[in-house]
């Protein structure tokens, strides 16, 4: 019997698939992209009563964990700002947040994530040339962080990669404020780099008199105050209130912000008329009034910029502050010295500039 040996050659595939796309763009060129998102959020956004830290940068290698994949030794760049603004942390995590969504970080997420030692708020988003934000803020901190990181890139120590610059087009020029044409609305107040009053007022120049606009607010909520008017001639004189021209007329906002300040231990009671108490003579509502400060920013209408500031004390007497309508809140403001505004505002009124 004859043996017959049968060799039997078995192929070899490759179960690893195709190679990883490889970065386009050299890591120190991302870093410089990232640093110019946080300074323009900086500059556009945040006023200097809030701190912002310089650029910390950062660098994780590999990209095996990115949707769009990535080779094991490319880069992933971070750098990362805090933001300390005490009691206004949260409302200027709230403006870096507005700038970011007009500056292009789309696919956006908020949540508040409940742990110890406290809760924080979480904001997420993408921009267009593969950066994510991430901003987190422990309540009752006083500070928030920023930070992005960028896609995969080819870092500066391996050879054969892309240019060290021009592979990112250059972003767009910076988003400018909004307008908002209301003298309700008091976020031109709050937060001048985001919004304005109108954009088409006419400057404060020349000769005056400067026709104003005012916001009145607070920043607690649990409290009321008196409606706080301009003087007589300080406001634009309009031939038709429909004119959506009038607010061009308006030079200046006046913003006036209203604290409580201490229980002056008087109690007041306001009739207010409701459609049950009409033929009763009003409904009357016992308020607690507190001594009270107005903080007076004045701004030029169309830019936000400051023109002047000024605090004036509430000197009304108890029935003079009451509400123009009927509230359940029990903290009443004291109300404005109206001699004391008028007297303040006059020059700006009358200014040659």
């Amino acid at each position: 019997m004859t043996l017959c040996g049968v060799l039997v050659l078995a192929g070899c595939t490759d179960e690893t698939g195709p190679e990883p796309p490889a970065p386009v763009v050299t890591t120190q060129e991302f870093e410089q992209r990232l640093t110019e998102h946080l300074s323009r959020a900086v500059n556009g956004a945040l006023e200097p009563e809030a701190q912002a830290t310089p650029p910390s940068h950062s660098r994780n290698v590999g990209c095996a964990e990115l949707r769009a994949g990535g080779p094991s030794w490319g880069v992933r760049p971070r750098a990362e700002m805090t933001v300390s603004a005490g009691q206004k942390a949260e409302k200027y995590l709230d403006d870096v947040d507005t700038w970011m969504i007009r500056e292009g970080f789309g696919e956006r997420t908020k949540r508040l994530r409940t742990g110890t030692p406290a809760d924080v708020r979480e904001i997420t988003g993408e921009h267009d040339d593969g950066t994510e934000l991430l901003m987190e803020m422990a309540l009752d901190s006083g500070r928030f962080t920023v930070t992005l990181t960028g896609p995969c890139t080819w870092p500066p120590d391996r050879p054969g990669g892309p240019p060290s610059s021009g592979r990112l087009p250059p972003l767009p020029p910076p988003s400018g404020p909004t307008q908002t044409r209301s003298d309700t609305d008091a976020d031109p107040c709050r937060s001048p780099k985001l919004f304005v009053y109108n954009l088409t007022s006419r400057p404060f120049a020349g000769r005056g008199p400067h026709p104003m606009a005012m916001v009145g607010y607070s920043d607690e909520e649990s409290i009321e105050y008196a409606e706080i008017l301009l003087p007589d001639g300080f406001e634009p004189r309009y031939e038709r209130f429909t004119d959506p021209t009038n607010h061009d007329q308006v030079q200046l906002l006046v913003c006036v912000r209203v604290v409580a300040t201490q229980d002056s231990r008087q109690d007041v009671t306001c009739n207010y008329a409701s459609e049950q108490a009409l033929l009763a003579g009003g409904h009357p509502f016992t308020f607690d009034l507190f001594e009270s400060v107005y903080h007076v920013t004045v701004r030029e209408a169309r830019s936000g910029r400051k023109i002047g500031e000024f605090s004036v004390r509430g000197r009304q007497g108890a029935e003079e502050s009451c509400p123009y309508r009927m509230s359940y809140i029990r903290k009443l403001a004291r109300g404005i010295d109206e001699a004391a505004f008028q007297r303040r505002l006059r020059p700006l009124l009358e200014a040659r500039r």
